[in-house]
């Protein structure tokens, strides 16, 4: 059976999902696709220890476990063009090229995932909150959830819902942007 190419991954989630040490197991349930940015930032996580402990996504790239999309700079660009700079700065860069990946045609069987609110805001904001799924989704539909615990907040279905919902406000307001995108 083939696997769901579910994630396009931020590099937050690889690092919780490497916290929560589920990584292996959302490799064997996803076709895991990285932003060539997250690849570079994604590097150290923090044991429950305290310890820190590295990280090697090029390893599982090399490995072909994982594999690796890179978005242009003129996509990137107009991917965010009317963005107000202010917003814009709240987004790192693998968010970015994820989210400018996602917004590709190229893309369609791919689903961003993310914990970080202004990159669920902004995928709202461009109408591609429908292409984007929370952490817990994630570990939910690979039935690894119940060895998790409990969630940081912005982790869940509900932050999701809720931030990409105030990102189609602003589609129509024109918050956070530098003019209306409808």
């Amino acid at each position: 059976m083939k696997k769901p190419k579910l994630l396009l991954l931020d590099a937050d989630v690889v690092i919780f999902a490497h916290q929560l040490d589920v990584w292996t197991s959302l490799k064997s349930a996803y076709e895991i696709h990285l932003p060539a940015t997250i690849l570079d930032e994604a590097k150290y996580f923090e044991t429950k220890q305290g310890n820190c402990k590295s990280i090697d996504v090029q390893a599982d790239l090399i490995a072909g476990l994982i594999k690796k999309l890179e978005a242009d700079v003129k996509d990137l660009t107009r991917t965010f063009e009317s963005f107000d700079p202010v917003f814009l700065a709240a987004l790192h860069d693998g968010e970015k090229e994820a989210i400018t990946i996602l917004a590709s045609d190229g893309a369609s069987e791919l689903i961003f995932c993310t914990g970080d609110v202004s990159a669920m805001k902004a995928v709202g904001m461009l109408d591609l909150a429908s292409k984007c799924i929370s952490f817990e989704e994630v570990l939910e539909k690979a039935g690894l959830l119940k060895h998790c615990g409990r969630l940081q907040p912005n982790l869940t279905k509900s932050a999701y819902s809720t931030h990409s919902a105030k990102g189609k406000t602003c589609r129509i307001t024109g918050e956070s942007l530098k003019k209306p995108i409808i």
